[in-house]
């Protein structure tokens, strides 16, 4: 018996169906597991130089966070280990800071572990006398690879007279969230 030419093709298309079906029935064979996520609070602390003044100027932001408290499902994971960072924020005022302290981050977990979130995007929102900034990324190294990192800093609103004082305002007060989504 003489093979047409489309024999080939049907073998072939078959041995690609039986390896498709293969592949799936693995994948779908697979167990499930919970995703990773965890969940940090603690409280911000921004310093202004030279401080914010109604009139824009850039001004260095330092910001001293600490985060004691973590809830996740690493049970070795309790808290944050901070250290102070600066960066500038160019056309700053009373009126509008807008944080954006870059967009790699690196978390560093009490256990010695670290989480790069990277591509952090940030969205700044005024509600009711509070100001939040949220910077939303990826971790694309470290504990959490592949996870989404939210971080958010919450802010009430300054009071304008402080902008008014000799050396404008200096510092402010929040609170911060971190939070990792497997």
């Amino acid at each position: 018996m003489k093979k047409s030419p489309a024999q080939p093709l049907r073998q072939a298309a078959r041995w690609l169906a039986v390896a498709v079906l293969t592949v799936a029935g693995a994948s779908v064979a697979a167990p499930a597991h919970a995703a990773d996520s965890t969940t940090c609070t603690g409280t911000t602390q921004l310093s202004y130089t030279p401080g914010l003044t109604l009139t824009p100027q850039t001004v260095t932001v330092s910001e001293t966070d600490s985060v004691p408290t973590c809830i996740s499902t690493d049970p070795s994971i309790t808290s944050v280990i901070t250290s102070p960072y600066s960066f500038p924020v160019p056309n700053a005022s009373c009126n509008n800071v807008q944080l954006d302290p870059g967009n790699v981050l690196v978390i560093h977990w009490n256990n010695g572990q670290s989480s790069t979130v990277s591509g952090l995007t940030y969205v700044t929102t005024v509600t009711a006398g509070i100001t939040q900034t949220t910077g939303t990324g990826t971790v694309t190294a470290g504990r959490f690879t592949g996870a989404v990192g939210v971080l958010t800093w919450v802010y009430a609103l300054v009071n304008p007279l402080l902008c008014l004082t000799p050396g404008g305002l200096t510092g402010q007060n929040g609170t911060i969230l971190a939070q990792i989504i497997g």
